[in-house]
């Protein structure tokens, strides 16, 4: 018996390790894609500066 308590708790704690592992993936792929959108509006938004900047002359 007390080995089926230990194996069971073994598969509960590597559960609970591709649980943490995936919601660290999560966390980091959404932190990158907010980063990725600011930086291209940003970049877009720069571009726009400089058309407005050279038409206004």
């Amino acid at each position: 018996m007390h080995d089926i308590i230990e194996h069971y708790g073994k598969v509960v704690i590597a559960l609970a390790a591709l649980l943490a592992a995936a919601l660290i993936t999560a966390g980091v792929v959404t932190i990158v894609k907010n980063k990725t959108n600011n930086a291209v509006d940003n970049q877009m938004n720069y571009d726009n500066d400089i058309r407005n900047a050279y038409n206004a002359n």
